[in-house]
């Protein structure tokens, strides 16, 4: 009798113990071997050039991808493209994802925006060196030549200011060195990624921030592309995920080791 008791005791036990294995296979077994493309062009702090990593970049964004690739139990392949293009090939499902992305509208209809924001930076207008006290406010852009990076978007009017004399570049590295050649009289960028470019092209005597600055801050996303079924579903995991790392002090972490 007692044998029989325990028969009876243990074998509901390892059938508890065998389902609950079962239940995490498939979680675990569909993300084994998923790969996504994550597109992007350097934009420091987030993404930095780095001929030694694997990827060609370091950087804010960079941890954070990586450290998403360990919680999701995924491979996200990092491939460089101007922005213009990453726009493009999300629109068309030829990419999975990018980082650091401003909302627009627009945007939006192709893009899922992951919905939260990992970091906010803030437009600012620089011009040359003892120029600043010019612009004191956002009537003095007008007659201004203006660059700005192409498929952008900084704040509101500026963005949809059709008066406004603007000119595109690809970079925000490239508007620093067309303005220190005095080609154009301004330039916008986004804090901290146009002081750190400053700093590092040696124009710290040469261009300054004008007075007048705008207050508004633009939000930075993870997005994934819609046409993507694999980006779509990892989308709740990434949100859960982004939402760990503010929470338990990671994401901070990260953005002291670039101060």
């Amino acid at each position: 009798m007692l044998a029989g008791i325990r028969s009876h005791s243990v074998l509901p036990a390892a059938a508890i113990f065998l389902f609950s294995l079962l239940l995490l296979l498939p979680c675990s077994a569909s993300s084994q071997g998923v790969k996504m493309v994550m597109v992007t062009e350097q934009w420091p702090p987030f993404r930095i050039n780095d001929e030694k990593s694997p990827s060609g970049f370091r950087g804010i964004d960079i941890d954070i991808v990586r450290k998403l690739e360990e919680v999701l139990g995924i491979t996200i392949e990092i491939q460089r493209v101007p922005w213009a293009r990453a726009l493009e090939m999300m629109r068309n499902g030829q990419a999975d994802m990018v980082t650091g992305a401003a909302h627009t509208v627009e945007r939006e209809i192709f893009m899922h925006y992951v919905p939260v924001s990992y970091y906010a930076v803030h437009p600012v207008f620089y011009t040359q060196k003892g120029k600043g006290q010019v612009i004191r406010s956002y009537q003095d852009l007008y007659g201004k030549t203006i660059g700005y990076s192409l498929n952008s978007a900084y704040f509101e009017p500026f963005n949809s200011d059709t008066k406004l004399n603007k000119v595109g570049l690809s970079t925000e590295s490239q508007l620093l060195q067309v303005l220190a050649l005095k080609r154009l009289d301004l330039v916008i960028g986004t804090e901290p990624n146009i002081s750190y470019d400053r700093a590092r092209l040696g124009y710290l005597e040469v261009l300054e921030p004008t007075v007048y600055q705008p207050l508004e801050k633009t939000e930075l996303f993870i997005t994934l592309s819609r046409k993507s079924k694999k980006a779509m579903e990892y989308g709740p995991g990434m949100e859960r995920a982004l939402r760990t790392f503010m929470k338990d002090g990671t994401i901070k972490a990260l953005l002291r080791e670039y101060r």
